[in-house]
């Protein structure tokens, strides 16, 4: 004798769509936080990249730095710290020699400012009339780059040779002579 075919019950059915609902559930839930961790990574990456190009720039101006200091310019120190308002952030300026081959200008004036949340780096041409006097180039008429945004802050430090002790940039800001404070290395 045969026996009729039998089908899942009403009830089977239900349990399966329960199981398959759950493993739907925990498979979005899990994809769903490897999207969100992907994402963070992505981010911090991208972070990580425009900091790496801010000291890389500012290492490159700091390292063109060093032929100014040898060639005796006295209109102006090749690096320097100033404050444009009382305890207000410190900007660091550097001169730096350019590649007289392809830039018409031999010396370059860079400035890194923190504005608004976001550091700045500004750049032109400098020349100096004379060696008593400091024509350097007026900052309408200097280039302004964003580097980094949501800064909260920054501060710049020097190895005064002398004193043979890291200082902050805030009492160099207010020494006469920073080339003078900060010795032969100039950093």
């Amino acid at each position: 004798m045969k026996r009729p075919a039998r089908g899942f019950t009403l009830l089977e059915l239900l349990i399966a769509i329960a199981l398959m609902a759950v493993l739907a559930v925990l498979c979005w839930r899990g994809l769903d936080a490897v999207l969100r961790s992907r994402d963070r990574v992505n981010a911090a990456s991208d972070e990580l990249r425009a900091l790496t190009v801010t000291f890389t720039q500012i290492e490159d101006d700091l390292r063109r730095a060093w032929p100014i200091r040898l060639l005796g310019i006295k209109a102006r120190d090749p690096i320097a710290f100033s404050a444009l308002e009382n305890n207000g952030p410190i900007s660091l300026e550097v001169l730096r020699d350019t590649n007289a081959l392809l830039e018409p200008q031999r010396f370059q004036r860079v400035v890194y400012r923190l504005r608004g949340g976001q550091l700045e780096r500004g750049f032109g041409a400098w020349a100096a009339s004379n060696a008593d006097t400091d024509a350097t180039v007026t900052e309408a008429a200097m280039t302004w780059q964003p580097l980094l945004t949501d800064v909260v802050a920054l501060e710049y430090r020097a190895y005064v040779e002398e004193q043979r002790t890291w200082v902050t940039a805030q009492a160099l800001a207010n020494a006469p002579s920073v080339a003078a404070r900060m010795g032969a290395a100039g950093q």
